[in-house]
């Protein structure tokens, strides 16, 4: 199967690639089949999320925990069971981000993470009670962070 993305031209992929949202994405509701494309081979850091149904939506996404060291999102029991009921190990988590020409205004949102089961790809986004995440958090202060 093919489909072509803004960023990578024609994409060739196989359908166990891809990631289903039963419950679609927040505001993309009847968006529920995307093929995840690294942008770097073999690397999770930066993801394009790329909708299946519509080749002018997609998203950009950021493995948390390779640039928020304390990033610890507590997913629900409703969240887990609806992507399967998998065990911690078998859960990937990723943000979307708003990416600028200038990282000091990049944005990610850390309050509302997808949740990917990585045996059956099923996924959703979730929102979390923790108050200290928000919908846009800066990426701007990682030039200054530490690890």
């Amino acid at each position: 199967m093919k489909i072509t993305n803004k960023y990578f031209g024609e994409i060739e992929y196989v359908p166990e690639e891809k990631i289903c949202f039963p419950e679609g994405l927040f505001g993309f509701e009847d968006q529920r089949e995307f093929l995840p494309v690294p942008f770097e081979p073999d690397s999770d850091a930066l993801i394009c999320l790329q909708s299946l149904a519509d080749e002018e939506l997609s998203f950009i996404l950021l493995n948390p925990f390779l640039f928020f060291a304390g990033y610890n999102p507590r997913i629900s029991d409703a969240d887990r069971s609806a992507i399967g009921s998998p065990e911690d190990e078998d859960i990937s988590y990723y943000v979307i981000g708003v990416i600028r020409d200038s990282v000091s205004e990049s944005t990610v949102n850390l309050k509302a993470p997808i949740a990917v089961n990585y045996r059956t790809r099923d996924a959703r986004q979730i929102i979390l009670e923790d108050s200290a995440y928000t919908f846009r958090h800066s990426l701007g202060g990682l030039q200054g962070e530490e690890e």
